[in-house]
C-alpha cells in the first residue's frame, strides 16, 4: 500500500506592522583630525645628501644678488633724484633764456617792420614827385 502525503496548505501569515521609530537628535560629530607629518620640501629631503650642497650655494648665491640689486636700486635712486634736481634747474634757466631770445627776436622783428614801412613811404613818396 502506498501511503498518501497529505500536504498542508499554510495559511498566509499576517504581516506584523512596522513601528516608525522616531529619530533621535544627536549632534554631528567632527571626525578628529590625524595630523599627518609635514611634507618635507625638497631641500629639506636633500639636506643630508650631497645633491644639497650645489643647491645651498646657488640659494646663498641668489640671495646675494638680490642683495646687491637692492644696493644697486638705491644707488641709482639717488643719482636720478640728483639729475632730476640739476635737470629741473637747467630747464628753469633755459626757459629763461628762451624767453629773453624771445624778447629780442620780437623787439628785432618790431624795428624791420618799422624800417621796411618807413623804406616804403619814402618809396610812395619818390615816385609821387616823380609822377
Amino acid at each position: 500500500m502506498t501511503k498518501k502525503t497529505v500536504s498542508k496548505k499554510r495559511a498566509p501569515a499576517k504581516k506584523a506592522t512596522a513601528k516608525k521609530t522616531t529619530a533621535r537628535k544627536t549632534t554631528a560629530r567632527k571626525p578628529r583630525a590625524v595630523k599627518a607629518p609635514p611634507k618635507k620640501g625638497m631641500f629639506e629631503q636633500l639636506a643630508s645628501s650631497p645633491v644639497a650642497i650645489p643647491f645651498k650655494v646657488a640659494n646663498k648665491t641668489f640671495m646675494a644678488s638680490l642683495g646687491m640689486m637692492i644696493v644697486a636700486q638705491k644707488e641709482l635712486d639717488k643719482r636720478y633724484q640728483a639729475f632730476d634736481k640739476k635737470f629741473t634747474a637747467y630747464a628753469k634757466e633755459g626757459e629763461k633764456v628762451f624767453d629773453r631770445w624771445e624778447d629780442r627776436v620780437e623787439d628785432l622783428r618790431d624795428d624791420v617792420e618799422d624800417k621796411f614801412e618807413e623804406t616804403r613811404e619814402r618809396v610812395r613818396e619818390t615816385f609821387e614827385k616823380a609822377a
